[in-house]
């Protein structure tokens, strides 16, 4: 679907946060503005889109990220979204959920080797532990849950017993897209020759003609974002059809460039222009 790709292009420049918070099973979160908190990655974590499809991103354990304070639901299941952007991370992969233990357990490192974890060894039958995302399979062929970090903490999956409880806020709704009606774009060229990308003006009988090339880092606002004939011809112009030509028309001017040469820091919906 159209959306999808509008969707997939706005967040292929998401970066993530690479500090690292000291860490224990209930403080690993940090104010950071009154609609968003910087949180820790506590597992290995995808990034889906609104639709909850994949989207290509990846987020690793012990990195800290903004996210807006309340969570949303997908397919009925409690997400964060990543501040300013449309990507969103699984809960449990952060603030993980309450298991019950349901025989004493010790905690690992490795397979074979055991550690500490807030100054105990193991844990006993009929206490609670946080554990986040899935369970791994370690090289001796049974299954761990991670319990902390950023040392490697784990606990027998077959010594606890089902989810008992939610570590997550109450989500706000499901996911919904916001479009904006202007945005500012970042000229970024995909080309693996070229740092620079054309802009072009377009007639009345929808004739794209080349102005100029715009070197990488140049910054517009877009007041509209179009397919349809106008947009076809600036990808006839290029020879560059890939599945979704859209063009940006850059405010204050006649200029348009292609959706695929830039970054835009929000989401504009795609309008249609058809010729009669």
């Amino acid at each position: 679907m159209k959306n999808s790709k509008i969707i997939l292009a706005s967040v292929a420049t998401l970066m993530a946060v690479s500090s690292i918070l000291p860490l224990s099973s209930q403080a690993h979160t940090v104010q950071a503005a009154t609609s968003s908190v910087q949180k820790t990655i506590m597992h290995t974590a995808v990034g889906y889109d609104v639709n909850g499809g994949n989207s290509g991103i990846k987020f690793y354990p012990f990195k800290t990220i903004n996210v807006d304070t309340t969570p949303v639901l997908i397919k009925g299941q409690k997400y964060y979204k990543v501040t300013d952007k449309y990507v969103y991370i699984k809960s449990t992969n952060i603030d993980g959920v309450t298991r019950k233990v349901t025989r004493n357990t010790y905690i690992y490192k490795n397979s074979t080797g055991r550690t500490s974890f807030n100054g105990k060894w193991k844990f006993q039958k009929g206490e609670t532990v946080t554990t986040y995302g899935g369970s791994y399979k370690f090289r001796n062929g049974k299954r761990y849950f991670r319990i902390g970090g950023p040392q490697k903490l784990y606990v027998k999956a077959s010594n606890l017993g089902p989810v008992v409880g939610s570590n997550t806020p109450q989500a706000s709704g499901k996911a919904k897209i916001h479009y904006v009606k202007e945005t500012k774009i970042t000229v970024h060229s995909r080309s693996s020759y070229r740092k620079s990308a054309p802009i072009f003006t377009i007639d009345a009988n929808n004739n794209a003609t080349f102005v100029r090339r715009v070197p990488n880092g140049t910054k517009f606002t877009a007041d509209r974002l179009e397919y349809g004939d106008r947009a076809d011809a600036v990808a006839d112009k290029i020879g560059s059809f890939n599945g979704n030509q859209a063009i940006y028309h850059i405010k204050g001017t006649n200029y348009w460039i292609y959706s695929i040469d830039v970054d835009a820091a929000r989401l504009m919906q795609e309008q249609l222009h058809k010729s009669n």
